[in-house]
């Protein structure tokens, strides 16, 4: 059970490689951004003489640039975000990129140097695009998706929600957010990020 827990961080870890706010990458480039993007962010894992701030600095500028953070808090708090001020949008987002973020570092221990092969894509509909790719262990391998949208009125792609061996993130924290707020405040819950 140990051994799965563990597995399942380091899943986490690498689904947590390429994150934060909006760049944005052409279709055509998708699969070889993402290629280079896992490449760098392994190799400065990888590297001993960094420390964590410096591991966290040195990946910063290469990971802030695909993820859409606002779509993603968005989808996490489903209905609850209408009823938000934009101010109010904005603090949630900020709070739950930190969060995401710092999870991941709390996680930076656990990369030993598993192999990330960068699979297809996979265009489910024309505004929706799946990258697949998979951790190769030791013993497992875990297949994580990337799942882009179409950026309205370009041919811009962004990351809204990353599946862990089948299981969706954003989905996750959708339902935790509905549990918490089924009881408690927004702002207990901002508190609690």
């Amino acid at each position: 059970m140990l051994k799965t827990i563990k597995s399942l961080k380091k899943i986490l870890l690498v689904g947590l490689l390429i994150a934060s706010p909006l760049f944005a990458i052409d279709e055509a480039h998708i699969n070889s951004e993402m290629k280079t993007k896992i490449q760098e962010i392994t190799s400065i894992l990888q590297n001993k003489n960094l420390s964590s701030a410096e591991k966290q600095a040195q990946m910063f500028p290469s990971i802030d640039t695909v993820f859409d953070y606002k779509t993603m808090s968005k989808i996490a708090l489903g209905s609850y975000w209408k009823t938000l001020t934009t101010s109010q949008q904005n603090n949630f987002s900020y709070k739950f990129e930190t969060k995401l973020k710092n999870s991941y570092f709390e996680k930076l221990e656990l990369y030993t140097n598993e192999k990330v092969l960068v699979k297809e894509l996979e265009k489910v509909k024309s505004t929706r695009i799946h990258l697949h790719t998979d951790i190769v262990g030791i013993e497992d391998t875990y297949e994580i998706i990337y799942k882009f949208y179409k950026v309205q009125n370009s041919n811009d792609w962004l990351i809204y929600d990353i599946d862990i061996t089948g299981v969706s993130i954003i989905q996750t924290y959708r339902k935790q957010f509905s549990e918490f707020l089924a009881t408690k405040s927004f702002n207990e819950l901002l508190a609690s990020l």
